[in-house]
């Protein structure tokens, strides 16, 4: 049971990674810098989805409920690798990270809006869209903030199968790093930095693929 969870989740964090690339991805990069205000940020992006096929936008969109759902699935590996005694940390760490990725799911699905919307004519449905948009975040990094800062406290207090030591590969450490890969050369950025927030769970189911398979 516990491998399932964690393989299943590792196709949720593919699937949502699919869909960051079906909604934005383009071999010119994005055109802001790493100080840019997150709504010139937000604009950029629009900008790209605009020109793409509203299909391959909608396609982008509809995977992030799915993927949503195969991440709540994989999620319950944490419940499932901690100790007993532990239950009620590892309970709440699997609940508030299934409450943050419902709201990126719902995010990722809404972003979408942004590029069919994108054009002069829709200005005012957008920017009604913008404001309703940006407010998912809080609910997505609340959730997941505080269930991965639980689940590495797990793993670092040795109350997990996991070694000590893949505390350095858990989601929360992982995410950290951001800054760091959105300095990458450009065409490599928008793919690492673009969709480093599920490449970061990505590494950490590989990696405790690797380490209970072994």
């Amino acid at each position: 049971m516990l491998l399932t969870t964690i393989w299943v989740g590792l196709a949720g964090a593919l699937m949502m990674f699919a869909g960051d690339m079906l909604l934005y991805y383009t071999p010119k990069d994005f055109g802001y810098g790493l100080k840019s205000p997150a709504k010139e940020r937000i604009n950029a992006v629009i900008d790209v989805m605009k020109g793409l096929p509203a299909g391959r936008v909608m396609a982008g969109g509809m995977l992030g409920p799915v993927a949503a759902f195969l991440y709540c699935v994989g999620f319950y590996h944490i419940v499932l690798m901690t100790v007993e005694q532990a239950r009620a940390l590892s309970m709440a760490a699997f609940l508030l990270s299934c409450l943050g990725i419902i709201a990126g799911g719902a995010y990722h699905s809404h972003c979408a809006y942004l590029g069919l919307l994108g054009d002069g004519e829709n200005r005012q449905a957008l920017d009604t869209v913008m404001r309703y948009f940006q407010k998912l975040p809080l609910i997505l990094y609340a959730g997941e903030g505080i269930g991965f800062l639980l689940l590495a406290f797990l793993i670092a207090a040795g109350k997990t199968v996991l070694p000590r030591w893949m505390l350095l590969l858990s989601p929360g450490i992982l995410f950290l790093l951001r800054p760091v890969v959105g300095r990458l050369p450009k065409g490599a950025r928008i793919i690492v930095s673009g969709g480093w927030t599920n490449l970061i769970s990505v590494i950490y189911y590989a990696a405790v693929l690797i380490l209970l398979s072994a």
